[in-house]
């Protein structure tokens, strides 16, 4: 019996070793400034953090990651590799650069709460792209497989007091990415015409007013994901969806308008 309480407990603290572990995700603050924050599994005091790194993929073009913020009075490094210089490894298909963002080696004390996000590191993004998305490169996506672990996510801490190890628990489901297209301001004038939506705040069914025609209904929640996409209709059932804002992106004949919605 003495064995069996002796394994027991070893199952437990082994178990419980195993899911303390962090996850990041994607954060939209206003315009174009966003954060990368990190989520625990678990309720820490005094955690000894030493090094954190990840890598942030960007549509290929002009597109920087800047003003880049501290960690406790901490510097972040960034360090961009081009979609070109992906290529001419061998990797990646030419769409996305890459910028690698590492806290170097150093020690911090932090305390949080269980599934309470804290944030990285806030930042920029210049020039203002209005398609294609801003990642989180996945530590299994090819680039990250390719390029040896370099530019892979890492959370190195040492939460025991025994030693330092790595416990990236991967990304946060649902804030893997931020669509740019839902901060778009290229959207085209319509002269001549107005569009109205309504009832907003919704409670079940949402309706767009217009002369012209609709060719297509887009709704994203606030992190950029797309939840509904319909075509050729001036209607969208949105009771299924959780309480809060979302844009909702018009298609006409005539141009594209984007709607600020409160779903209730």
């Amino acid at each position: 019996m003495k064995n069996l309480y002796t394994l027991l407990i070893t199952l437990t603290i082994a178990y419980s070793g195993f899911s303390q572990d962090y996850q990041f995700g994607i954060v939209h603050n206003t315009d174009y400034n966003f954060s990368v924050v990190a989520v625990p599994s678990f309720d820490g005091t005094n955690t000894d953090i030493s090094d954190i790194g990840f890598a942030l993929m960007l549509p290929a073009g002009d597109a920087d990651i800047i003003n880049v913020s501290q960690f406790n009075g901490r510097d972040w490094t960034s360090n961009q590799v081009t979609a070109a210089q992906l290529t001419g490894a061998g990797l990646g298909d030419g769409t996305r650069d890459a910028f690698v963002l590492n806290l170097p080696p150093g020690q911090t004390l932090l305390s949080h709460t269980t599934d309470t996000p804290f944030v990285l590191v806030s930042f920029d993004i210049s020039n203002m792209p209005t398609s294609g998305l801003l990642e989180l490169l996945s530590n299994t996506d090819p680039i990250a497989i390719g390029l040896g672990g370099a530019v892979n996510s890492f959370y190195n801490s040492n939460i025991d007091n025994t030693t330092t190890q790595d416990y990236f628990g991967g990304l946060v489901p649902g804030q893997e990415d931020f669509m740019l297209e839902t901060l778009s301001i290229d959207d085209i004038e319509l002269e001549n015409y107005t569009i109205a939506v309504y009832p907003n705040p919704a409670v079940d069914i949402l309706h767009v007013s217009t002369e012209l025609e609709v060719l297509e209904l887009k709704l994203y929640d606030i992190l950029g994901k797309q939840v509904i996409a319909l075509r050729n209709t001036k209607s969208m059932t949105v009771e299924q969806l959780r309480s809060g804002a979302y844009f909702l992106k018009i298609k006409t004949i005539d141009g594209v308008v984007t709607k600020r919605i409160i779903k209730e």
